[in-house]
């Protein structure tokens, strides 16, 4: 449940966007500061919803709203699509039919099983106590170890029959190898897409903005896309190919600006944002 069949005349009605090197300012980017000022004043007068789709935990995600003065979504899928919550009043509550849906699909395995799986590889350690989650096993390495070890953990899972899968990224801003072991095929655009099952919104109303290796399935998925001028190396050519390869090359739109500044560039490019 990674992609879909998009509808190209309806029109976008949710930003479902990454926030590290995305909708986040850039450090000393007064453009971007300026920008996301125009991003939350257009989201109070347009009428359109925000969804947070981050690598980030619950409580990184929620201090990021307070410092970096975000707009507040209605939802956020945290823990790079493991866990999803729900704006109720001014709150933020775990979305439980989700744990639910993710609980069965795991058959009940848990997290020490993997860990004690994986243990043997060398190269990578797990990363702090508030990194991990019920559905996520994190860990870092070195930046150029990060395919080598994800391929070591996907051979040891599927040799295992588990119902987990390993993804991996670099991080631009410290520099190493991000690993994480999550229930498999899950995604933000798996989270996405099941949660427009559940939610107010369709698929085909979602734009979705990112930077990364872990935004590939949600800019692949079907939703309007937009790849930031930051993106990481690699990035846009992985998603012009798998959208070239279901004819969809028109829902990308590859910006030329940087990080907010391309979120408000692509928005106003499929007509989000005036």
């Amino acid at each position: 449940m990674n992609n879909f069949n998009p509808q190209p005349k309806i029109k976008p009605r949710v930003l479902a966007t990454d926030l590290d090197g995305t909708l986040i300012p850039l450090p000393g980017r007064e453009n971007n500061v300026a920008d996301l000022k125009t991003i939350a004043a257009a989201r109070a007068s347009e009428n359109f919803e925000i969804v947070f789709a981050t690598g980030r935990h619950f409580e990184s995600a929620m201090e990021a709203m307070e410092t970096q003065k975000l707009p507040e979504p209605d939802w956020i899928v945290c823990d790079v699509g493991s866990s999803i919550y729900h704006k109720v009043g001014h709150d933020f509550i775990p979305y439980e039919p989700y744990v639910a849906h993710l609980d069965e699909t795991t058959g009940g395995v848990d997290r020490q099983t993997i860990q004690e799986l994986i243990a043997s590889i060398k190269g990578m350690e797990l990363q702090s106590p508030d990194h991990q989650q019920r559905f996520k096993i994190s860990y870092q390495c070195a930046s150029e170890k990060v395919e080598e070890l994800i391929d070591a953990v996907s051979q040891k899972i599927e040799h295992a029959v588990l119902p987990f899968s390993a993804m991996g990224s670099v991080d631009p801003f410290l520099n190493c190898g991000l690993i994480d072991v999550l229930p498999a095929g899950v995604t933000k655009a798996y989270a996405l897409l099941w949660l427009a099952t559940h939610a107010d919104f369709m698929p085909d109303e979602v734009i979705y903005s990112g930077d990364s290796g872990n935004d590939l399935a949600a800019l692949t998925s079907g939703f309007r896309a937009i790849i930031v001028g930051n993106a990481s190396t690699g990035l846009e050519g992985k998603v012009r190919s798998q959208l070239a390869a279901r004819n969809l090359e028109a829902r990308l739109y590859v910006a030329q600006s940087e990080a907010t500044s391309a979120v408000l560039e692509g928005c106003r490019y499929f007509k989000l944002i005036p």
